[in-house]
């Protein structure tokens, strides 16, 4: 009885972690200053909003079929907002076409068809998995991109980076999760309790990596420009100085 009251308390935990960028948004808000990170701002507005309703109607109401429909509401949500976000951190504009604009409207009617045929009843997890694999490889390529382009300033440095590393150990680590509880006929409930408690983790330090994110020294594009540009003036000042004393 006392390991399931602790493994109760451990996923409210997990549910309230939700609410940790969110902090971190709102005591370093100076550096939401562009319209990707005005996005993702909303995304941890949305996040904490959609916890205390699960948490509400999990604890308080036990109203599951309120929970059922805030799950697929927060699905649909959460996929639009962040392909949004990674629509705009990723350059490449054949890959945006061929996989955003293709997926976005093929997510959205999936989604509502299953929500017409099981209503609030179940809620199956097929289109979580596909989110996940979708968000999985877009992240790759988000770091396959990044890292083959040549940039003054260190990709470690950068909040985007943190909050893909945050996404993708997130969509990875659970994932796995889904598919082995869920999917699997050999988990017995003992191995489905040490499962959820890796889903804990994995959540909780996805919520810490997009929080810690905003103390990365991010610089915008104007301020990177201008770097650039009073690097080439001293460059060209040491050449010209090189060049009148060989005078």
């Amino acid at each position: 009885m006392r390991k399931y009251l602790t493994l109760e308390i451990l996923l409210n935990i997990t549910l309230i972690s939700e609410i940790i960028p969110l902090i971190f948004c709102l005591f370093i808000s100076y550096k939401i200053k562009t319209k990707v990170l005005k996005v993702f701002f909303i995304y941890t507005v949305f996040q904490a909003l959609f916890s205390l309703l699960c948490f509400l109607f999990v604890n308080v109401s036990k109203s599951y079929n309120n929970y059922i429909f805030t799950l697929r509401l927060h699905l649909i949500v959460e996929f639009l907002i962040i392909s949004y976000y990674l629509l705009n951190v990723i350059d490449n504009q054949l890959f945006k076409k061929t996989s955003f604009y293709f997926l976005i409207p093929f997510f959205i009617i999936y989604n509502i068809i299953d929500f017409l045929i099981n209503g609030n009843t179940s809620f199956g997890n097929i289109p979580t998995l596909i989110e996940f694999i979708f968000f999985i490889l877009v992240i790759i390529y988000f770091f396959y991109e990044k890292m083959k382009s040549s940039s003054l300033f260190p990709i470690y440095n950068s909040i985007h980076f943190w909050i893909s590393v945050g996404l993708f150990v997130y969509f990875t680590g659970n994932f796995f999760y889904i598919l082995l509880v869920e999917y699997s006929t050999l988990a017995s409930p003992e191995v489905k309790n040490q499962l959820k408690v890796i889903y804990s983790a994995v959540t909780i330090t996805k919520n810490l990596l997009l929080g810690l994110a905003f103390l990365s020294s991010e610089k915008t594009d104007q301020e990177l420009n201008e770097n650039f540009l009073n690097n080439s003036k001293d460059y060209d000042s040491d050449s010209s100085f090189y060049q009148n004393n060989l005078q």
